[in-house]
């Protein structure tokens, strides 16, 4: 009986194993073969549990870079991949504030040179050296005519680079560059100059090599940027192995691709989506103020009515901006009534138009314009800012309330920039900038006559901006560029909108901490165990 019961449960013992073998208790754990396509279909999704972080951090971004080169476009787009393989001089820390990165040290030796020590030991992810040699190359690079930098007109006072030894570089200028610090932080990445004189230009755009936290995998045009880890990076080895932009224009569908599990970060959510991601299983929003502005500019490049001064300031007082930060931002975001907000250290109080729309009437009959027979355009990018499209057809709606009639175009984003570069824009357009600490980087960049996103231009604020530029003083300087902003508003250059607000949606499971300078340095990220 005894043997029989023993037998019995041996028999028992063997069925539940069989059984508990073929239930699906580990689905999810299940091995497959990983997938080398683009993330589009269910099984290349980055779906994992919080004990097993995905090897690949998939970012998604609304335009692609236009060059893997590095001091060439000045494009947020570009800047935001590329960081995360070229390394800086002189870096920000999260509150704005220079830190030192590639250049250990820096000092005004005197008020046309500054002496920059270079940190030793560091390596391109090809096994150059970093040397004096490399800074400058990459500065020199900016100033040759040759390379069509778009940065060429922020660096025009910069006389000569001199090598003083392996880690020692002398920066001369032809006046005296208070700002010099900042353009450096804000501008200046360093390319390995060996790679790129020797494959050049053209082959180094689609295949970079810099000293950064992550080294090139594979550009797709219009498609995604993959990078990995270097290993050796001077800093440590990046937490995060794998990285991938995702291109992916319209906001919809970023949103679409993060609430399925297709990416793990992406920029901008829709302020009418914010709870969409919150009550997801695996999202969850992060938020902070930017350094970005948002504006209209009004165009008087462009030969139409808003060459005239009291037209710009008719279309000021029409547009209504609290409206439309109430309305269609739902309050997501920080008025600003000049063109810096107060978040730049050289902000001061300006002028604030209002709305008036009877102000407005008479201000265009003043220069015998019927508004009812006044019909511009405004031209808006598609999905780069936040609601950019809803906010154009809103101050349409507001122009119309006076009886102007507006023709809104929504752009590609890199079609809308060259538009604007190659003054094809006509009336308004709607157009963002950023990182914008100070008062220099604002306002010489976007109201003088040679900077490629200037959308303004007087002959008289020209000369104000050039005289300020070199004012070393503080005092002094600070007084400048306060007399500019109050002249800028009251040429009526532009519509001031707002300090954009800046909502992140981030896998629950990521830890991400936004930036005012909205950089993506995956270096800083990892997964949360």
């Amino acid at each position: 009986m005894l043997r029989k019961n023993h037998a019995f449960l041996y028999l028992l013992l063997l069925f539940t194993v069989l059984i508990t073998a073929c239930t699906p208790e580990t689905a999810g754990t299940t091995t497959t073969t990983p997938s080398t396509s683009e993330p589009t279909s269910q099984s290349a999704s980055p779906t994992n549990t919080p004990a097993d972080p995905p090897k690949e951090l998939i970012i998604g971004f609304e335009a692609d870079a236009a060059t893997m080169l590095a001091n060439t476009d000045v494009n947020y787009v570009t800047d935001i991949q590329i960081r995360n393989i070229y390394d800086p001089l002189i870096d920000r820390d999260e509150k704005g504030a220079l830190i030192p990165s590639l250049a250990t040290e820096w000092k005004n030796i005197d008020p046309l040179t500054w002496e920059f020590k270079l940190r030793q030991g560091v390596k391109f992810t090809n096994g150059e050296p970093f040397n004096a040699e490399a800074v400058k190359y990459n500065i020199d690079y900016i100033l040759d005519e040759k390379n069509n930098s778009f940065y060429r007109s922020r660096w025009k006072d910069i006389k000569e680079v001199k090598i003083i030894d392996d880690y020692t570089v002398h920066v001369t200028t032809s006046q005296p560059f208070p700002t010099l610090l900042l353009r450096i932080a804000d501008d200046l990445l360093i390319m390995a100059p060996k790679h790129t004189q020797e494959v050049g230009l053209e082959k180094a755009a689609t295949n970079p090599v810099g000293t950064g936290a992550y080294k090139f995998e594979k550009w797709t045009r219009d498609e995604s940027l993959k990078l990995v880890a270097n290993e050796e990076y001077w800093q440590g080895t990046p937490a995060i192995g794998q990285l991938t932009f995702k291109i992916i224009p319209e906001f919809s569908a970023r949103l679409s691709a993060f609430l399925s599990g297709e990416i793990h970060l992406f920029k901008n959510v829709p302020v009418d989506s914010v709870e969409r991601v919150k009550s997801s299983d695996n999202g969850k929003i992060e938020m902070v103020g930017s350094s970005r502005i948002n504006y209209l500019a009004l165009n008087n490049f462009y030969d139409g009515p808003l060459k005239d001064k009291r037209v710009r300031q008719a279309l000021n007082y029409a547009i209504d901006v609290d409206e439309l930060l109430k309305s269609v931002l739902n309050g997501n975001g920080t008025k600003m009534t000049g063109p810096l907000s107060k978040v730049n250290t050289d902000y001061t109080e300006t002028k604030d138009y209002g709305y008036d729309p009877d102000k407005a009437i008479a201000l265009l009959k003043e220069v015998n314009l019927d508004p009812k027979s006044l019909k511009l355009t405004l031209d808006t990018p598609n999905g780069r800012y936040p609601m950019d499209t809803h906010v154009a057809q809103a101050i349409a709606s507001q122009l119309q309330r006076i009886g102007i009639q507006v023709t809104v175009q929504a752009n590609e984003w890199g079609n809308h920039l060259a538009k604007i570069r190659q003054h094809e824009m006509k009336d308004m357009f709607i157009l963002g900038w950023g990182p914008a600490f100070d008062a220099q980087s604002t306002i010489e960049n976007l109201f003088t006559e040679k900077a490629p996103y200037s959308g303004f231009y007087d002959k008289d604020v020209e000369a104000m901006i050039q005289k300020a530029l070199p004012i070393f003083d503080s005092a002094e300087r600070k007084k400048a560029f306060d007399e500019l902003q109050n002249r800028l508003v009251e040429e009526a250059a532009w519509v001031p909108l707002w300090q954009q607000g800046d909502l992140y949606a981030v896998s629950k499971n990521l830890e991400f901490t936004p930036r005012p300078d909205e950089k993506f340095l995956v270096f800083e990220m990892k997964w949360a165990r």
